[in-house]
C-alpha cells in the first residue's frame, strides 16, 4: 500500500464565513479525528489533497499538522469526502488516525475485465450490481482494487462475491451470496411494445376510417331534413 505525505495547518476560526475564507485561500477544511484525543479542525492545500486522492480513497497518509505547540504527526486515512458535484470541487474531508497494527474495515473497488460471452455472442446485457466490497485487514494489506474476469459469463450467468480471488490476510465482510454482476437477456417484450406504440398509422387505414364515419353520418343528416320538412 502506497503512503503519501500531506501537510496541514490548524484552523482557529470555525463557522460558515471562516470556512469560505479557507476555501478562497486555496485550502480545503478538514477534521482530524484522533484515537485518544478530541477532533481537531485543520486545513489542507487543495492541490496537495488532489494529488493524494489520485492514489485512491484508501491511500495511507503521513499527515504533519503545524500548530503553535509544535508539529503533530499521524498516519491517517480519509473516511469521508464532501464534494460539490456540479463544480467538481472538494468542500470538506474527514481524516482519521489509524494504528498500523490494528485491522480496519474498508471498501475496496471491484474491477471487471473482459467481455462476457453472453454479451459478445448471445446479445445479452451486462448489469452491474455492486462496484465494491467491504474487507477487514491491516492498513498495509489494503489492495487498490480487486480484479475479476467476467469473460466466462453467459446469458443468465452471474458473478458472486464468493467467486472473488481474495489475497491472503484479507477477510471479506460483504455476504458471499451477493451478486456483483450478471448477464441478462434483452427485454424483447418491452422493445416490441415500444415499437408498436411508435408505429405510424397507415394512410390507407385512415382513409377507410374517414369514409366509414361519413357513411354513418349521412343518414342522420337526411333524417333531420325530413323532420324539418
Amino acid at each position: 500500500m502506497e503512503r503519501i505525505n500531506l501537510g496541514a495547518v490548524t484552523r482557529s476560526a470555525i463557522g460558515k464565513n471562516a470556512v469560505k475564507k479557507t476555501r478562497r485561500d486555496g485550502f480545503v477544511p478538514a477534521i482530524l479525528y484522533g484515537r485518544t484525543r478530541e477532533p481537531l479542525p485543520v486545513a489542507v492545500k487543495r492541490k496537495e489533497l488532489a494529488g493524494v486522492l489520485s492514489g485512491g480513497r484508501n491511500v495511507l497518509i503521513d499527515l504533519t499538522v503545524d500548530q503553535e505547540s509544535g508539529a503533530l504527526s499521524d498516519t491517517v486515512m480519509i473516511t469521508e469526502i464532501q464534494q460539490d458535484y456540479v463544480r467538481r470541487e472538494i468542500l470538506h474531508v474527514d481524516l482519521r488516525q489509524i494504528s498500523m497494527t490494528e485491522a480496519l474495515e474498508v471498501d475496496v473497488p471491484v474491477v471487471l475485465v473482459g467481455t462476457p460471452e453472453g454479451v459478445a455472442s448471445g446479445g445479452g446485457i451486462l448489469e452491474l450490481h455492486r462496484r465494491e466490497v467491504t474487507i477487514r485487514c491491516l492498513p498495509t494489506q489494503i489492495p487498490d482494487r480487486i480484479t475479476v474476469s467476467v469473460a466466462g459469463l453467459g446469458v443468465g450467468g452471474a458473478l458472486h462475491v464468493r467467486e472473488l480471488e481474495i489475497p491472503e490476510g484479507l477477510e471479506v465482510l460483504t455476504p458471499p451470496e451477493e451478486v456483483l454482476a450478471a448477464v441478462v437477456a434483452p427485454r424483447e417484450e418491452e422493445v416490441a411494445a415500444a415499437t408498436e406504440a411508435e408505429a405510424p398509422v397507415q394512410p390507407e387505414l385512415v382513409g377507410r376510417v374517414a369514409e366509414q364515419e361519413e357513411a354513418e353520418a349521412a343518414p342522420r343528416a337526411d333524417s333531420k331534413t325530413e323532420k324539418k320538412e
